[in-house]
């Protein structure tokens, strides 16, 4: 068995096309940075003056003798006391360095401005008896639910101890925003191109001497996936670290415990970067080796290259069909091809589905593993070996 790893391994290793496309990850992953700074991404402090702005514009809309109750002054105190308050946060987002206004620690901080921002908005969607309440909820107010997230948000940013994060290219966010693209359509089309052909060679170039190998082809697909599969994520994670120091010599560092969003157990929570991180490599590693189980055995049933490009990226828009489609089950596999739509929440939201959750795409991904195992071995049991009384291809 020995032999017949290492003979696999250095058969990959030499491959020219194998060579040159790991070569080429790795410089697009380790320079996603570069990459990722050509964006025009939107700085909190930029979106805290439109929020800024749009506070201001509701006092236009609302008719000033529905503010002469009690309850309308109530609701004129609240929406003030918003204004203030995110003209604050603007300021200190501004200053881009800590929670505070520097020498005025006297003023409410980040959090304490935020968390009255979202007292004055819960109270604000209980004031039902106010004239203007339906202008307030359609026009002013974000939806309940992201009140709620950002109340829990809060909670965890003062629980870490850090300071709001003003910089979206910082290093620690670029690393997350490269693994969340990693794990959607990109990872379908570089395993797609990367493996698509490893058996059709075999069955073009070398039919009769490959089919006499007195080796399972069931083996032999196992250690190609295997292979193929540590190739990759050796090159991407170099990659990513790359990318990593790159990001730090010229941006701000981050942190890998900033507060980051998390759906689980029905809503948005938060939880430290690093453990989002964890979660979303493990499942993109996990549900890479499906592809790349898929693809090198499509390779050799269909023989065509790119056919099976076709086929493996076409797997990507699998869970769209639910979108036209009632999903019926949160455990239905195809909801998990998407990884960032399940950490972020939007598959449980598009189907309806609040069971729709991470750690249940592993056991689907162990499930599905365990089908193309069976899948496969039946389809490979129709090939001859050498052991079988292999016949030679008749030549035409």
């Amino acid at each position: 068995m020995k032999k017949i790893v290492k003979w696999n391994g250095l058969r990959i290793l030499r491959d020219w096309k194998t060579r040159i496309l790991l070569a080429l990850f790795l410089v697009f992953f380790g320079s996603f940075s570069l990459l990722y700074r050509q964006q025009n991404v939107t700085f909190p402090a930029i979106e805290m003056s439109e929020e800024y702005e749009d506070e201001r514009q509701i006092y236009r809309l609302i008719p000033q003798s529905h503010f002469d109750s009690e309850l309308g002054r109530e609701v004129q105190n609240a929406l003030g006391s918003n204004s203030v308050a995110l003209g604050v946060n603007r300021y200190i987002l501004s200053q881009r360095s800590g929670n505070e206004i520097k020498g005025m620690a006297s003023l409410p901080d980040y959090i304490e401005n935020g968390r009255t921002i979202v007292e004055n908005n819960l109270f604000l969607y209980s004031a039902e008896e106010f004239e203007s309440y339906d202008l307030l909820v359609d026009t002013y107010l974000p939806p309940l639910e992201e009140v709620l997230e950002q109340e829990r948000f809060y909670d965890q940013l003062e629980a870490s101890g850090l300071d709001i994060e003003w910089n979206p290219y910082s290093a620690s966010q670029m690393t997350k925003g490269e693994l969340e693209i990693l794990s959607g359509l990109t990872l379908f089309l570089f395993i797609a191109i990367l493996a698509a052909d490893h058996f059709t060679k075999d069955q073009e170039d070398h039919w009769s001497a490959t089919q006499g190998w007195p080796i399972p082809w069931k083996t032999q697909w196992r250690l190609r996936s295997g292979f193929l599969a540590g190739l990759f994520w050796l090159t991407t994670l170099i990659g990513i670290g790359i990318s990593y120091i790159i990001s730090l010599g010229m941006e701000s560092k981050g942190s890998f415990n900033y507060p980051t969003a998390l759906f689980q157990k029905g809503a948005v929570y938060y939880v430290p970067l690093w453990q989002y991180l964890l979660i979303c490599l493990t499942m993109t590693i996990a549900l890479s080796y499906v592809l790349f189980l898929t693809t090198t055995g499509l390779s050799w049933i269909f023989r065509n290259f790119y056919l099976s490009i076709l086929l493996v990226v076409s797997i990507f828009l699998l869970p769209q069909m639910w979108n036209i489609l009632p999903a019926f089950s949160s455990w239905q596999p195809s909801l998990y091809l998407n990884i960032l739509g399940v950490l972020d929440g939007s598959v449980a939201a598009s189907t309806g589905l609040s069971g729709v959750v991470w750690w249940k795409g592993f056991i689907l991904y162990g499930v599905i593993i365990l089908a193309l195992e069976w899948m496969f071995s039946k389809v490979f049991s129709y090939i001859p070996t050498a052991t079988s009384g292999l016949q030679r291809r008749e030549q035409i």
